[in-house]
């Protein structure tokens, strides 16, 4: 029997054990439909980090009914779009196409998902790839800095592995590993699908039920232990025009009941252009281009982080900013104005999301796996409505507690620079 956790949404377990979620929208004429497998890269053996990634990269290289070719061309003659993501927790393959063509792109994302070949030619091109991608982001010290703030924060935690994974781990990865990992992971009880948009729900399941009867059954139960925050400042002494630095404090998990304060509080320090960080390091200083905070949120953990790309001569006095703004929120220096400006923003931006049936498909998705249950926008609202400015200073007091600081830098600097500008 089908049950609606909220308005709108259908959620359906077939048979085999596979949840499936749908929201219909009489008003749109695309549907987004997505498959969302419950390992990421926090699950890896350590010794083989990047083997989530590289089975998304193998999945679109073919299966025993279609050659790669294939399907992209299959995709393209639909007028719609193919793609796929890990992150550290899952891993998604998503399509969006016109309401009609819903049967093919289910056709499709089921055979890529259960069948692929993982041809051992395959694999080794797969391999050369991903070495590139990892290259151009050690090229790339804008990028490079967030994989090493997370890889320092969470030292020796799954969570800071890199989802790429490294050079030496990918050239551990055999084939029979792969097939051995997909094998396990991706199971009926280990999968959700979603789909938001020009969809009738009752076609849809049996469209589901059809194309992925081929699954294993059963569930893969990751053993996640909870990891422990590592303060510290890390370097990376390199030639370069500008500094890169990420300055962290501890967050919160993904479910917790201060998450609302914690919206309010990263969108006024870093979270847009009328953000405390952007106006004061950017638009009246002059000391970056980009300037920003963001905060990360897991099933069991939470790392919020503030970047900076400055020249080195301007890096003690940019640092120095970012502290006197944290301590500034600590003070409970948040005018009524700027309180309600940070609302009015979480929200429109919520309203925007809703726009797009792929960010729809995404929630979802992420309400299934972090909630159990879906967070209606209305929720959201309210949530974000009933927040105090007391409470953002009490949560502002409790996250940014200097001793547990946690500084990563990419640039022409040295360990006496920071030390004299710590927090």
């Amino acid at each position: 029997m089908a049950k609606r956790p909220s308005a709108g949404v259908v959620k359906e377990v077939l048979p085999n054990g596979l949840r499936v979620l749908v929201e219909p929208l009489s008003d749109f004429s695309s549907v987004s439909v997505g498959v969302w497998v419950l390992t990421g890269s926090r699950d890896e053996d350590p010794a083989k980090t990047g083997i989530s990634h590289l089975i998304e990269h193998l999945a679109f290289k073919g299966t025993p009914g279609r050659t790669a070719r294939q399907i992209a061309l299959e995709i393209d003659s639909l007028g719609g779009s193919l793609n796929a993501f890990t992150s550290k927790e899952f891993t998604s393959f998503y399509a969006r196409v016109l309401g009609e063509s819903l049967p093919q792109a289910i056709d499709i994302l089921g055979d890529i998902t259960l069948n692929a070949a993982f041809d051992q030619p395959d694999l080794d091109r797969e391999k050369e790839v991903v070495i590139q991608e990892i290259m151009m982001v050690e090229d790339t010290p804008e990028d490079l800095i967030h994989d090493l703030h997370s890889r320092e924060f969470w030292s020796g935690h799954g969570l800071g592995w890199p989802i790429l994974g490294t050079l030496s781990s990918l050239e551990s990865i055999a084939r029979q590993d792969v097939v051995a990992y997909h094998r396990d992971r991706y199971r009926s009880g280990s999968i959700i699908i979603t789909a938001a948009g020009a969809v009738d729900p009752a076609r849809l399941f049996d469209e589901i039920e059809r194309s992925f009867r081929g699954l294993n059954s059963g569930s893969f139960g990751p053993d996640r232990k909870s990891p422990l925050a590592s303060p510290g400042i890390h370097v990376i002494n390199r030639s370069l025009e500008q500094v890169h630095f990420c300055a962290g404090f501890e967050g919160i998990r993904v479910d917790h009941e201060d998450r609302y304060a914690l919206y309010l509080l990263n969108t006024i320090l870093g979270g847009g252009m009328s953000s405390r960080l952007f106006q004061r390091i950017r638009e009246e200083r002059g000391l970056a281009y980009s300037v920003y905070s963001y905060h990360s949120a897991y099933q069991d953990a939470g790392l919020l982080t503030i970047y900076c790309g400055t020249g080195p001569d301007r890096f003690a006095e940019a640092l120095l900013l970012i502290k006197q703004e944290i301590e500034s929120l600590a003070a409970s220096s948040v005018s009524e104005d700027e309180f309600v400006t940070a609302k009015r923003q979480l929200k429109g931006n919520l309203l925007l999301g809703l726009e797009s049936t792929t960010n729809r498909m995404n929630q979802l998705a992420r309400n299934e796996i972090y909630f159990g249950r879906q967070v209606s926008p209305s929720e959201i609202e309210e949530g974000i409505d009933r927040i105090t400015v007391d409470e953002v200073r009490y949560l502002s007091e409790r996250l940014f507690d200097p001793a547990r600081m946690a500084l990563s830098v990419i640039g022409p600097v040295d360990e006496e620079t920071i030390d004299a500008t710590r927090f």
